[in-house]
């Protein structure tokens, strides 16, 4: 019953997210991802700040780094962490969170052990707080509900792939040396917009790694699944980012559709999802849980959901790449849920390939 999503399957989808997840921010709630950490903050005369986390080292590895969204107006707040050999010049890669835009200490860093992993490996760490149920997309619209908190707002209409795909690699990336190598991978919500940025813009990541994340956007089934995703959080309506269901823009946007435009220049590609069956991270032991029954029930129950809908879009995705003859590392787990504990496993499996295309 994981593997086919029925009408009935796809409207318990849609109750299942609206009612408590996309779990990638599941369980008690948490303060907020930057609460107590006082940065300083971008602005257009000065459009790129970092303040160290840690002045233990004669140069911190982790920092809060404000880069300032000229499309937007507004600065944005992301969690870094510097190359273990120093070298400023090192490949980056971004990490993009899930529906909740890791504003509920959802985050990599924090719901994670990134930076541990990324610790010993000469890269660039690079974490967006911000962008709660945008699909990281360019807006048609004003929608309050698909915004930012921390005190940062902009009242246009939300630019986040004009951010992420322009002003951000040519801020950051020139505050540390210049253009290098670039990596991007996302969980959930992000997971499905990594592919349409990579699609949307070729040669400019090197590799991508989609974790749980529903590519098929623009059918029936998983438009209701993009609506309910953006609807959740706090009530945003996709409509505002491409139109009502079947506007031209869907399809233009959807990253099954437009899987052949990876061809022109194709990145390696990683792209995963699981049945929604319990498996090693659904027990009260495991780090993620701690004992929290309230919070493994809901990620059995209403997790278990939400993956097998990604398995739903994640298969899409593969049938399409397959049909055109694109490579990409393609992993179906037999077991496990829509949340932090095989996102982590994923980011681990997946480090080869990453380093392999950046030539770390």
């Amino acid at each position: 019953m994981y593997r086919i999503l029925t009408r009935a399957g796809l409207a318990l989808v849609s109750v299942a997210i609206m009612a408590g997840a996309l779990v990638a921010h599941v369980g008690d709630a948490r303060a907020d991802t930057l609460d107590g950490l006082a940065y300083t903050r971008a602005t257009a005369a000065q459009p790129y700040r970092q303040t160290p986390l840690s002045s233990r080292n004669s140069v911190a590895r982790n920092s809060v780094a404000s880069v300032w969204s000229p499309s937007m107006q507004t600065q944005v707040p992301m969690l870094v962490q510097s190359p273990a050999n120093g070298n400023p010049t090192a490949p980056v890669i971004y990490l993009l969170n899930g529906s909740s835009g890791g504003e509920d200490g959802d985050d990599w860093t924090h719901a994670t052990d990134a930076n541990a992993f990324y610790a010993n490996k000469n890269v660039w760490t690079v974490t967006p707080i911000g962008g709660t149920a945008s699909y990281y997309a360019d807006w048609r619209r004003v929608d309050p509900a698909a915004n930012f908190r921390f005190g940062v707002k902009s009242s246009r209409p939300l630019r986040w792939e004009t951010f992420l795909t322009s002003e951000l690699p040519g801020t950051f990336e020139s505050a540390h040396g210049g253009r290098r190598a670039r990596a991007i991978a996302g969980i959930s919500m992000s997971g499905t917009a990594v592919i349409r940025l990579a699609e949307n813009h070729p040669g400019l990541y090197r590799a991508v790694g989609s974790y749980s994340g529903c590519a098929d956007t623009a059918s029936p089934a998983g438009n209701l699944i993009t609506r309910s995703v953006a609807l959740f959080p706090a009530g945003a309506d996709a409509s505002n980012m491409y139109g009502p269901p079947g506007d031209p823009q869907w399809a233009a946007q959807d990253p099954v559709i437009n899987a052949f435009k990876l061809a022109r220049s194709t990145p390696a590609l990683w792209i995963s999802a699981a049945t929604g069956l319990p498996g090693a991270h659904d027990t009260p032991t495991d780090p993620h849980i701690a004992g929290n029954v309230g919070q493994l029930a809901q990620q059995v129950t209403v997790g278990g959901v939400d993956e097998a809908a990604a398995q739903y879009c994640t298969s899409a995705l593969s049938r399409r790449l397959a049909e055109l003859r694109i490579p990409a590392h393609v992993r179906f787990r037999p077991v496990g849920t829509h949340s932090w504990g095989y996102w982590q496993d994923e980011m681990h499996a997946s480090w080869p390939m990453f380093a392999g295309a950046l030539g770390v």
